[in-house]
């Protein structure tokens, strides 16, 4: 897997699939690494060439002082496709994904067939709940929100 230099920030990135073939970009979840598609894969190669990173912060790339913003995260993902000399891609993200593609489609449309914004939102009218995860999350990490993050995506018979 490359890693790619998204202004001065290293980004782990997965290139896979058919040659030839037109280029879909995965985009993770919150907290999530680009492992997450590893159930569709195979699938998708078939019929794509598949680009996946870990976001900045997540995974197996760079965790440079923060915050982060999602513009930041839309001009790494641009950073990425200029470095594999990719022109146009279909997109699709997931929850934060999903905002990163609604940035990407309101400031790069050129780039981009298709966006695929699944279990996303455009807006947050009260930060509050993020705030106090943040904080949960520097003091205690992952752990300190694990079980209500898993409570919220999942079942109780599921989990």
């Amino acid at each position: 897997m490359p890693m790619i230099d998204a202004d001065g920030c290293l980004l782990n990135v997965s290139v896979e699939g058919r040659d030839g073939g037109p280029t879909l970009m995965l985009s993770n979840s919150l907290g999530c690494t680009l492992k997450m598609w590893e159930p569709q894969m195979q699938a998708l190669t078939q019929l794509f060439r598949v680009v996946r990173y870990d976001r900045r912060g997540h995974g197996k790339s760079g965790v440079p002082p923060g915050p982060y913003s999602i513009e930041r995260f839309g001009r790494d993902v641009l950073a990425i496709l200029d470095d594999l000399n990719i022109d146009k891609v279909h997109w699709c993200g997931l929850s934060m994904g999903g905002m990163v593609g609604q940035w990407l489609g309101a400031n790069a449309p050129e780039r981009f067939g298709k966006l695929i914004l699944a279990n996303t939102a455009c807006h947050y009218p009260d930060p509050a709940n993020w705030h106090a995860r943040i904080k949960a999350v520097q003091e205690g990490g992952i752990a300190a929100i694990a079980d209500t993050v898993i409570a919220a995506w999942l079942t109780a018979d599921f989990r």
